[in-house]
């Protein structure tokens, strides 16, 4: 074979909205919240073979979000925008994105995550997801992830699977796809699943303790404790009952 098709790496812009937001080394005054969301979301962009370009932060303003989404879109393949994209007064996002093309849709019976969004402007993806950080990690795994792999020629990989016994119930709620973190080891020759927390979207301990996730389809109720329950691993198995 002479000749290869292949794609250009998508470089793909990171803006995070809301006022209380600061930068990672910034000066943490009162009110003000670290920005651990953006640089988890630009490791992923990495880890995906995407090249990430950083918008920094932007204040609560229709007309300033919109300008850096644009700046962002004219610079790069497609955006993702964290925060502000609930459904409630201070939430901009989703109002700024129909001023620059077309939302695909707004909320997803997911937990969680129930905020994230999709749109198309000039032909390129914008990704809404919480500001969050647990939120915004399952918003990417669902879907930004195959959207990123589609740009780049791929078929996504699924992630390997594991059957493995719960350690405690796990309840979900009516309607709604639950992406449980858990804690998938091994215990006196058995596939344990320990699931760490199903609320608590910024939670950070959740995502750097946990190397599975448990996906509660909408028709189920939940799982009892001792249930033989397949789980997706994001990380080896941990060999052993320690922490």
């Amino acid at each position: 074979m002479k000749r290869l098709k292949v794609f250009r790496r998508p470089r793909i812009s990171a803006l995070s909205t809301v006022d209380e937001l600061i930068e990672l080394g910034g000066e943490l005054e009162p009110g003000k919240i670290v920005n651990s969301t953006k640089p988890m979301l630009m490791a992923l962009l990495l880890a995906e073979g995407c090249i990430p370009l950083d918008l920094g932060i932007v204040r609560d303003d229709v007309d300033e979000i919109h300008s850096r989404i644009l700046t962002g879109l004219r610079k790069s393949d497609g955006g993702i925008v964290t925060g502000g994209s609930s459904i409630g007064v201070r939430d901009l996002v989703p109002e700024t994105v129909r001023r620059l093309g077309e939302i695909i849709f707004h909320g997803l019976r997911i937990r969680p995550g129930k905020p994230t969004g999709a749109a198309v402007s000039d032909g390129k993806p914008i990704f809404m997801l919480s500001g969050f950080p647990v939120a915004a990690a399952v918003g990417f795994e669902a879907l930004v992830r195959p959207i990123l792999a589609h740009m780049q020629g791929c078929v996504i990989e699924p992630r390997p699977k594991v059957e493995g016994i719960l350690t405690r119930r796990v309840v979900n709620p009516p309607n709604t796809r639950s992406y449980v973190r858990v804690r998938v080891f091994e215990s006196d020759g058995r596939i344990m699943v320990e699931p760490l927390r199903l609320t608590g979207s910024g939670i950070l301990s959740s995502l750097t303790r946990g190397n599975g996730l448990l996906i509660i389809p909408e028709e189920l109720e939940g799982y009892d404790e001792g249930s033989s329950v397949e789980v997706e691993l994001l990380q080896p198995i941990e060999r052993g009952d320690e922490r």
